[in-house]
C-alpha cells in the first residue's frame, strides 16, 4: 500500500506542475515533424526543434502510456516507432544508451541470408526460405526508408577449386530466382585477375576466381538513433540512461514500473497499459522482475570482431570465405569507416554480465586473426600489432522454455527466427531476430500489444512503418556531399561522413555551428559541430555516447579514440556545464570503457603522439613469388583506367552503387 500511495501522489503532484511543459514538448515535438523551414541560398535548409530529455523526463513521470517499450536497441527502437506511428501515447526507455547493446556490434551486414539458403536446400527446410525471402524484402525496405545508414555492399567469395565456382554460383543464382524483386542485384563471377585487384593480399596459390554477391550494409548505431528521432518526431517520449528497478502489476493490464534515472540519481514510476520488453541479452533479466522462477529462453553466444587498417581488403569490396572444416572459421572482412571489419569469433557464453559487453580475449582474437591470415598470402604479417579495435558483442539467440525442462544442464535448440511470449501478467516479450527482422518484429509485437491489453480504439491503425522515411532520409540525393561543400566550404571527405551520418540533417548540424568545422582528429572526419549536434538533438548525455555511438571512432581506432577524449570533453563541459570532478569521472568512465570494451591495452597499444623513427627497409626475400601477380594487377587496373574513367566523386561508396554494373561486368569482359 505505501508504494501505492508514492505512485499516486507523484502523480498528482506531477500531473498539474507538469501540463504546460507537456503542451510545449508536444508542440515542439509536431514543429520538429513539419519541420521549420530557413531559406539558405538556393535551398531548403531544416532546423531541428527536438524535445530536450527534462521535458521527456517529465512527460515519462506524469502520463499514463499506452506503450511502454524497455529496452533501446533495435527491436525496442523500432516498437517505440511503430506503436507511435500508429497514434498509441509511447514510452522508451534503456539503461543505457541507445544501441549500446549489441544493436551497435553486428557485422554491419544487414542480413547474410545466403546462409539461409545452404541451410533450406541441406535440410530441407522450407521455414529457413520463408525467413530469408522476409529478410530480403526487409533488406529492400531499409535501403528504402533510410538511404544514408543502409547501402548496397558487394561481397566477394574466392574460389580455389574448379568444383567450388559452379557450386557457388549454382547456389547463388537459386539465391537470386527464388528473391525475385527482393534481390538488389544479381551474382556474377569475376576473374581471377579482378579478385586479386580488390584483394591483392589475398592468397593466390590456387586461386581460380571470385563469385560476387550482393548485400545490404547498416551503420547500425546510427541507424538506432534515427530510429529514437523518427519515433520522437511521432510523438513519443524517450529516455535513455533508466534503470528498471522493478516491475508492479495493476489491476487489467495496466503496468506501473519503477525506473531510476542514472543521471539525476531520482526514481519515479511510469504507468502503462501495455509493456513490452526488448532488451536483448537483459530479456530474461526483465523476465525475472515480471514474475520469479520464470524459466530462461536465452542463448547467449559470444561474437568478437576487430577492426584493421583499410590496406588488408578493399575499400568497396567485402569478402567472405565459408569454412572449409568443421573446426575452421567463416571469416568476413567488411569495409567501414575507412577500415575494415573482420570477424568473426563465436564462443557460447554461460551467463550475461550485468556490465555490457564483456572484454575481448586476447586468444578469442589471435584465433580470429589466424584464421584470416590462412586466406592471406604467406607472405602477409598479420598480428595484434595491426589491431586498431576489438569488442564483443552477446548474440542472443533464443529457445522454447520447454525444450529446457527436461536437463537444465544442456542449451535448448535455438529458434530460427524470433519469439514473442506474453506472461500471465500482460508482460510481452519480444527476443530474437536481427537488423533485418526488426520492423516485422516490431509490427508483431504491438499487434499483441493492442490486442492483448485492449488498445483497439479509434485512432489506431495498422503498421505502415513500412513506407516511412526515417530522421535523415527526407530530401537526401546522392549529391548531398556536394551541397554540403559548397554551401559550407568543407572537405569532401567531411562532407560524405556527414552525408553518411545525418543525412539532410547535415545542413541542421552545419546552420547550428558554424564555427565549429575543425577535425577532433587529423586522419579522421569528423568534425567539432558533430559533438553540439549529439547533445542538443540526439540525447548524448557521457563521452561514452559521443565517441561509440554518436561517432563511431571507437570501433574504428581506439588509440584514436583516446587521443580525441580531451577535445570532446572540453567541447561537452561548456555545453553542459560539468565541473572539474563531473569532467574527471567522464574521462575515468571513457578510458574504462576504451580499455573493458574496446580493448585498449590488452590487444590495442596505445600509440605516442610524436614521430617516430623511420624503420629500415624490410628485406624483399619470400615475396618474389607474388611479383607476377603484383605486375598482372598492375596491368589490370591500367586496363580497367583506360577503358572507363570515373569521377572522384563517384568513387564514393553511395554514388558508386549506379557504376557497379558497369564495373563488374567490365571485369568478368576482362578476365575471360
Amino acid at each position: 500500500m505505501s508504494k501505492l500511495g508514492a505512485i499516486l501522489a507523484q502523480s498528482a503532484v506531477h500531473l498539474s506542475e507538469h501540463r504546460q511543459l507537456l503542451s510545449q514538448a508536444f508542440l515542439s515535438s509536431i514543429t520538429y515533424q513539419r519541420s521549420r523551414v530557413k531559406v539558405r541560398g538556393n535551398h531548403c535548409c531544416t532546423m531541428k526543434v527536438v524535445p530536450s530529455r527534462a521535458e521527456h523526463v517529465n512527460a515519462l513521470k506524469a502520463e499514463e502510456f499506452d506503450v511502454l517499450v524497455i529496452g533501446g536497441g533495435a527491436v525496442g527502437c523500432g516498437c517505440a516507432v511503430d506503436a507511435a506511428c500508429r497514434g498509441l501515447k509511447t514510452a522508451l526507455i534503456e539503461a543505457e544508451d541507445f544501441a549500446s547493446g549489441s544493436s551497435s556490434r553486428t557485422s554491419k551486414l544487414i542480413d547474410g541470408s545466403g546462409s539461409y539458403l545452404g541451410t533450406a536446400l541441406r535440410e530441407k527446410d522450407v521455414e529457413q526460405l520463408y525467413i530469408m525471402l522476409q529478410m530480403m524484402s526487409e533488406r529492400v525496405t531499409m535501403l528504402k526508408n533510410a538511404p544514408h545508414l543502409n547501402r548496397i555492399q558487394p561481397m566477394i567469395i574466392p574460389i580455389y577449386s574448379f568444383l567450388q565456382m559452379p557450386c557457388t554460383w549454382l547456389g547463388l543464382k537459386v539465391y537470386d530466382w527464388i528473391s525475385a524483386a527482393s534481390n538488389i542485384r544479381g551474382s556474377h563471377i569475376i576473374s581471377r585477375e579482378a579478385t586479386m585487384y580488390e584483394f591483392p593480399l589475398l592468397k593466390t596459390d590456387g586461386l581460380r576466381g571470385g563469385v560476387v554477391y550482393y548485400d545490404g550494409q547498416v551503420d547500425d548505431a546510427r541507424m538506432c538513433v534515427a530510429l529514437v528521432m523518427t519515433a520522437v518526431a511521432l510523438g513519443a517520449n524517450v529516455g535513455n540512461h533508466m534503470e528498471v528497478v522493478e516491475i508492479m502489476p495493476q489491476e487489467g493490464c495496466c503496468r506501473v514500473v519503477s525506473v531510476k534515472d542514472r543521471i539525476s540519481c531520482e526514481q519515479f514510476y511510469i504507468q502503462s497499459k501495455a509493456v513490452i520488453n526488448a532488451t536483448g541479452s537483459s530479456t530474461d533479466a526483465i523476465r525475472q522482475m515480471d514474475k520469479e522462477g520464470t524459466a530462461p529462453i536465452l542463448l547467449p553466444t559470444l561474437e568478437t570482431q576487430v577492426s584493421l587498417p583499410r590496406y588488408f581488403g578493399s575499400g568497396h569490396y567485402g569478402l567472405l570465405s565459408p569454412a572449409q572444416k568443421n573446426d575452421d572459421l567463416t571469416v568476413y572482412m567488411v569495409p567501414f569507416e575507412n577500415h575494415m571489419v573482420l570477424g568473426s569469433r563465436e564462443v557460447d557464453l554461460d551467463e550475461v554480465s550485468s556490465r555490457g559487453s564483456p572484454t575481448p580475449e586476447p586468444d578469442d582474437v589471435d584465433c580470429l586473426l589466424e584464421a584470416a591470415k590462412k586466406r592471406m598470402d604467406p607472405c602477409v604479417e598479420l598480428g595484434r600489432c595491426h589491431v586498431l579495435s576489438a569488442w564483443t558483442a552477446i548474440k542472443a539467440s533464443v529457445s522454447c522454455p520447454t525444450d529446457k525442462e527436461s536437463d537444465d544442464d544442456k542449451r535448448g535448440t535455438p529458434l530460427n527466427s524470433y519469439m514473442i511470449e506474453v506472461s500471465p501478467d500482460g508482460l510481452i516479450t519480444l527476443a530474437g531476430g536481427r537488423w533485418s527482422s526488426y520492423r516485422v518484429m516490431a509490427a508483431d509485437a504491438v499487434d499483441l500489444a493492442i490486442k492483448s491489453c485492449g488498445l483497439c480504439d479509434d485512432h489506431v491503425t495498422s503498421s505502415w512503418t513500412q513506407d516511412l522515411k526515417l530522421d535523415g532520409a527526407e530530401s537526401w540525393c546522392c549529391m548531398l556531399p556536394l551541397e554540403f561543400v559548397q554551401d559550407y566550404g568543407v572537405p569532401m571527405d567531411v562532407a560524405h561522413h556527414i552525408s553518411d551520418s545525418y543525412g539532410y540533417n547535415g545542413h541542421a548540424l552545419f546552420s547550428q555551428a558554424p564555427d565549429m568545422k575543425k577535425r577532433l582528429h587529423p586522419s579522421f572526419p569528423y568534425i567539432e559541430a558533430e559533438i553540439q549536434y549529439a547533445m542538443r538533438n540526439e540525447y548524448a548525455c557521457t563521452l561514452v555516447d559521443i565517441i561509440a555511438r554518436r561517432l563511431r571512432i571507437a570501433f574504428v581506432d581506439a588509440a584514436a579514440t583516446l587521443h580525441m577524449l580531451p577535445k570532446i570533453l572540453k567541447i561537452m563541459a561548456a555545453e553542459k556545464g560539468w565541473d572539474e570532478d563531473e569532467q574527471k569521472e567522464q574521462m575515468v568512465a571513457a578510458q574504462e570503457f576504451l580499455v573493458r570494451q574496446m580493448g585498449l591495452g590488452s590487444i590495442v597499444q596505445p600509440r605516442s603522439t610524436s614521430k617516430s623513427k623511420p624503420k629500415k627497409k624490410g628485406s624483399s626475400e619470400g615475396c618474389c613469388c607474388r611479383a607476377a601477380v603484383r605486375k598482372g594487377a598492375r596491368s589490370y587496373s591500367m586496363e580497367i583506367s583506360r577503358k572507363i574513367c570515373i569521377h572522384p566523386l563517384v568513387q564514393h561508396r553511395s554514388m558508386s552503387s549506379m557504376f557497379l554494373p558497369l564495373m563488374t561486368s567490365l571485369s568478368y569482359g576482362l578476365g575471360r
